[in-house]
């Protein structure tokens, strides 16, 4: 009995327990594997005499600094000036301290972050002062005598090399940079990553071994016209559609990853390495390194969102649809389950972000799991593992990829046969999740990783987990860019349908539905909410890594409320039907009372960006609401009085088909929304004519359709007759008749107002009195060809608070005739100089600006302006003007440096980003920024950020250079900025060396400015 039955029997798993404790063990061991770092070492002087040399340290801080003044070249520095200093002269000392050694009566005093270390009285005859800096104490000695010593870190903040002393004779600065996260791995450490993956591969040899005949292939789904729909339609959103808020911030970092030796965030954290959760960039580099041309245009960056779409409907109809049983595989639970999926896509899945991974990878661990579940074998167990592994690698908050596997843990243990057993998958698991540290911690240290997230923490920019509401309250908000009406119906809607389906499931039977894989399903659903409370910030946009889970169980909940199968059952038709259809219409109210809304130029032209959706200018979520309200009232008596609603009534409010319905009409919206902005912008930039001129061989974006105004004098405006030569007309017929006895007499005072670098003519205009508003008008001005043909736009840069005064340019054919008016395009907020723009109507051949300014009555005068807010400056015009421009390319040709602002990255693929490697930051002669007077980009440059850029910018003044869009001029696209050195620097050479550093070692820490303490 015993041999024949021998056979039977699986294999002892030796194998599969070897593989899978190496590769433990050497993932264990991964992280804390030695690196090899650069040690890079600067002095200063170098070569030919030089009072500046540019040093712009990142971080801010070197790890180690040594400088030397000689008494005699203090004695010879003027007075109150800096023998020698860190940072240019008039930096603050705070929030940004770098090193200074200046003299004094009688000695010199050395400060450093910011803090005095020492007032040192020095000797008559020569003498050496020395300072030496490290991250725990800094010293300074005078002829190496120690005289003062500072405990803690206090290591100053370098962006150059400067001295205001006759000579740099006596002087000598060597310092070593911060290069903690510029590190490679080490040959012990590829030796481990190759010990994972041979124990994986020995796992994978063991389990394919061990499964045998229980592991079978699934039923082959044949192609259908669904997929060729759904295909056509993820590559044709590929072309059209929006991009996402943060795809400017990611194209920064993947153009960035070539020249800082790693993926770090270029734009805030200290440049810190995104490891461990940062794998995804690396994929998508290596897609776009492969790029035709000379960059990877808008459109190409899209192709591997738009591939894992394709995979993620794939997975979808090939698994997932048919494990939920026979009524998911008919034709039309297919058709259901592509509008589910493209309602889910159009908002959250085209993106450089990680949702589209996650999104793959969480419905990837479900099939996996679920195919455990069905043939027990340990295969698809592993697989899964992996899979989420890897899917929790994406982001910090990708907890989702493990909810399939613990949804799965009760069938998996039944499915067991005895303790060795479950033992057995329990290390597979863990094993196969274990092999995420390969890409978590490829080219980082534990240290590392480790200093990387202090940075994070201590910066901050992230939620705490109990502003979770946050999240819901942007999404709810009307206007918000999170929370445009695409991304409500995907969430709001999937929302109402876990609690509905699951309720179906349980009371109206199977109907074709295999219930229990649905319900780990819905779980896995359900536990989205949850597990996104974990996540450091809280964007809408992290809802996308539901698009797999989320549109099975949409189409769950449309078969499960159909109309067939609600008429069928009196349960769905009772009290159940009241509150899913009093839900449903809660969600299309809140739908529709959302704005067709998405991020920076994707909105330009797309219809209902700016309100809710109309129909003879009556809001739909205004007919929304009050339909629900007496409709569910309606039905609720009904179903109290009768016990159930009839069945021909159920039929056609059955809330499956409704939500059809509304999920079809707003992908319809959206897609239409972005064809037709791709046909009425073929002239000027939208995404659809992007993706045209990359397949045309231009792949630089929104660079190629601009213009800039280099030199605005040059396009001021001739007066239109000698008698009004570019004075203001005080006489009352030139005042409207209402505004006469308002206006004060006189010429405004002349001022001058500064744009592009150069001072234009202005005047200011005069304040209202009896609190009552005044105007002033200017002459007339001849309008040259382009601005009578619509070509140029009439541009009047103003200054000033326009909340309690307007500017209005008015157009005219001669002086005598009555004008038009027409208020000019531009920035409202703020009070910094700020261009207006307007195109003149037909036949217009004049200009005259019209300039109204009310006044601050007493009240107001007493009353102080808000902290944080700009005072309410009095306004000031200028003479209007109209630009010559020279196209954007040949300014900024391909190829150029640049620091582009992520707002605005994603669209400017041929600028190449200034370098962080080797502890120091590029200074680039351009900075592209957002468009008007937006701030969002100046994270990149502000110490509280930790801005990778801010030791550049403290040795450049910007100069803001006004930018124009080719078809259509009076739209504040972009802003353009010049950065021209404060001050003549030297380049300094370094020198560079590696070594070989343990996992777990660090020198000090990244100093932070003023959050930072010892």
């Amino acid at each position: 009995m015993s041999t024949s039955a021998e056979p039977d029997r699986p294999p002892r798993p030796t194998l599969l327990l070897a593989s899978a404790v190496l590769t433990l063990l050497c993932a264990i061991a991964f992280p804390l594997a030695p690196v090899v770092a650069p040690v890079v070492t600067f002095t200063w002087p170098q070569g030919a005499p030089s009072s500046a040399a540019a040093l712009p340290l990142m971080p801010y801080e070197p790890v180690a600094l040594d400088a030397s003044v000689s008494c005699a070249v203090l004695a010879a520095t003027p007075s109150g000036q800096a023998t020698l200093a860190t940072t240019p002269p008039g930096t603050p000392p705070a929030p940004v301290g770098g090193l200074t050694v200046r003299p004094v009566p009688g000695g010199a005093v050395v400060t450093s972050d910011g803090s005095v270390l020492a007032l040192v009285p020095l000797p008559a005859g020569p003498c050496t002062l020395t300072v030496a800096s490290i991250p725990e104490r800094t010293t300074v000695a005078l002829d190496g005598r120690v005289v003062a010593v500072r405990e803690g870190d206090v290591r100053p903040v370098v962006a150059a090399v400067t001295t205001q002393a006759p000579g740099t004779d006596g002087l000598s600065l060597r310092l070593q940079t911060d290069t903690r996260f510029q590190t490679t791995p080490s040959a012990v450490k590829t030796l481990l990553g190759v010990g994972v993956l041979l124990g994986l591969a020995g796992m994978v040899v063991a389990v394919w071994r061990r499964d045998g005949r229980a592991f079978r292939r699934p039923g082959r789904v044949r192609p259908r016209p669904v997929d060729a729909v759904v295909t056509l339609a993820l590559a044709g959103w590929a072309v059209v559609g929006p991009a996402t808020v943060d795809d400017g911030y990611i194209a920064g970092i993947l153009r960035s990853r070539g020249e800082s030796g790693f993926t770090g965030n270029v734009y805030r954290w200290l440049n810190a390495p995104e490891a461990p959760f940062s794998w995804f960039y690396e994929a998508t580099r290596a897609w776009a390194s492969l790029a035709p041309g000379p960059a990877a245009s808008v459109l190409w960056l899209r192709v591997p969102a738009t591939v894992l779409g394709v995979l993620l409907w794939v997975l979808l109809r090939r698994h997932a649809l048919p494990r939920l049983g026979s009524a998911l595989r008919g034709r039309g639970a297919t058709w259901v389950a592509a509008a589910a999926f493209l309602a889910w896509w159009a908002p959250f899945g085209l993106s450089l972000r990680p949702e589209p991974w996650l999104a793959l990878g969480v419905l990837a661990v479900w099939v996996c799991a679920e195919r455990a579940i069905a043939t027990r074998a340990l295969l698809p167990l592993l697989a899964g593992g992996v899979i989420a592994g890897f899917t929790v690698a994406l982001t910090p908050g990708a907890l989702l990829g493990l909810a399939p596997l613990l949804v799965a843990l009760p069938a998996l243990a039944r499915a067991g046969s005895g303790v060795r057993e479950g033992w057995t998958r329990a290390l597979v698991v863990v094993a196969g999740l274990a092999v995420a540290v390969l890409p978590m911690a490829a080219d980082q240290s534990l240290a590392g990783l480790l200093e990387a997230t202090r940075v994070r923490q201590l910066i901050g920019g992230g939620q705490p987990w109990w502003q979770e509401l946050a999240r819901y309250t942007v999404l709810l908000t009307p206007g918000d860019v999170q929370g445009g009406l695409g991304a409500r119906l995907a969430v709001l809607l999937t929302l109402l349908a876990v609690p509905a389906a699951a309720w179906a499931l349980v009371r109206a039977g199977r109907r074709g539905v295999a219930p229990a894989p649905a319900r780990r399903l819905l779980a896995v659903v359900a536990f989205a909410p949850v597990l996104l409370i974990v996540s450091p910030t809280k964007w809408t946009l992290h809802f996308g890594e539901l698009a797999g889970v989320g549109t099975a169980a949409l189409t769950l909940f449309v078969l499960l409320w159909s109309p067939r199968v609600v008429a069928a059952s009196r349960r769905l038709r009772g009290p159940a039907l009241v509150v899913v259809l009093g839900g449903f219409g809660l969600v299309t109210t809140l739908v529709l009372i959302g704005y067709n809304q998405w991020a920076y130029a994707s909105a330009w032209g797309v219809f209902w960006n700016d309100i809710p959706p109309q129909i003879l200018r009556v809001p739909l979520g205004n007919v929304a609401l009050p339909v629900t309200i007496v409709g569910t009232l309606v039905l609720a008596v009904l179903v109290a009085v009768r016990g159930a609603a009839p069945r021909r009534l159920a039929r056609v409010v059955a809330p499956g088909a409704l939500a059809l319905v509304l999920v079809v009409v707003v992908v319809a919206l959206q897609g239409g929304s972005f064809l037709k902005v791709t046909a009425d912008r073929l002239g000027t930039f939208s995404y659809g004519s992007d993706a045209l001129a990359a397949l045309r061989g231009d792949p630089c974006g929104l660079a190629s359709d601009l213009a800039v105004e280099t030199d605005p004098r040059a396009g001021l405006l001739a007066p239109g007759s000698p008698s009004e030569v570019g004075a203001f007309l005080a006489s009352s017929d030139s005042v409207d008749a209402t505004l006469a006895p308002r206006f004060v007499p006189g010429a405004p005072p002349a001022v001058p107002l500064t744009v592009g670098g150069v001072e234009l003519p202005g005047w200011a205009a005069p304040a209202g009195v009896d609190r009552g508003p005044a105007q002033l008008v200017s002459g007339w001005y001849a309008l040259p060809a382009e601005a009578r043909e619509q070509r140029a736009p009439v541009v009047v840069a103003a200054s000033g608070s326009l909340a309690r005064g307007d500017v209005t340019l008015e157009f005219a054919a001669s002086p005598v005739e009555a004008p038009v008016s027409r208020t000019p395009a531009g920035p409202r907020a703020g009070t910094a100089p700020r261009d207006l723009r307007g195109l003149a109507p037909e036949g217009a051949t004049l200009v005259r600006v019209r300039a109204t300014s009310a006044a601050r009555d007493a009240d107001d005068a007493r009353t102080a302006t808000p902290a944080g807010q700009a005072p309410d400056l009095p306004l000031a015009v200028s003479v209007p003007r109209v630009p010559r421009t020279v196209p954007f390319d040949d300014l900024v040709p391909p190829g150029s440096t640049a620091l582009v602002d992520w707002p605005v990255a994603f669209v400017f693929p041929c600028l190449r980003p200034p370098p962080l490697t080797g502890g120091t930051a590029g200074i680039p002669p351009w900075r592209v920024t957002p468009p008007g007077l937006a701030d969002a980009g100046e994270i990149a440059v502000s110490p509280t950020t930790g801005g990778p850029f801010l030791t550049p910018r403290l040795l450049v003044d910007e100069v803001r250079l006004p930018v124009y869009l080719d078809g259509d001029p009076t739209r504040d696209a972009v802003g353009l900025a010049r950065w021209v050195p404060r001050l003549p620097l030297a380049t300094l050479s370094p020198q560079v060396r590696e070594e070989t550093v343990a996992g777990w070692a660090r020198a000090g820490r990244a100093g932070v400015p003023v959050l930072d303490t010892p």
